[in-house]
């Protein structure tokens, strides 16, 4: 009897859980209202005191990391899976022919 009502609790909790991923999804695609998106200034607004010019952020530069941890990484995996390749056929011929004497 009590495993019965915790399934009918656990059906009731996913219920409310699915309800409330689909209503979150709803919000999250709806548009916005019209008015909403603009922001352009009226005509009749006063000119600001002093102009503050519109110049693009600065580029921030690559932290250490992904200059030098990346590349260096990316250096190592590439000789690790040459030198396997190297390594996997130095073998394999190795191995296929005997000399016999």
């Amino acid at each position: 009897m009590a495993g019965a009502a915790r399934t009918r609790a656990l059906r009731g909790s996913v219920a409310w859980l699915l309800v409330g991923l689909v209503l979150g999804a709803w919000l999250v695609a709806s548009p916005l209202p019209a008015g909403a998106a603009d922001e352009t200034p009226a005509a009749d607004a006063p000119v600001p005191a002093v102009p503050v010019p519109d110049d693009p952020p600065a580029e921030p530069e690559p932290e250490w990391s992904y200059r030098f941890l990346v590349p260096a990484t990316l250096l190592l995996g590439t000789a690790a899976v040459v030198g396997a390749i190297i390594m996997y056929f130095v073998r394999v011929t190795k191995n296929r022919y005997r000399v016999i004497r």
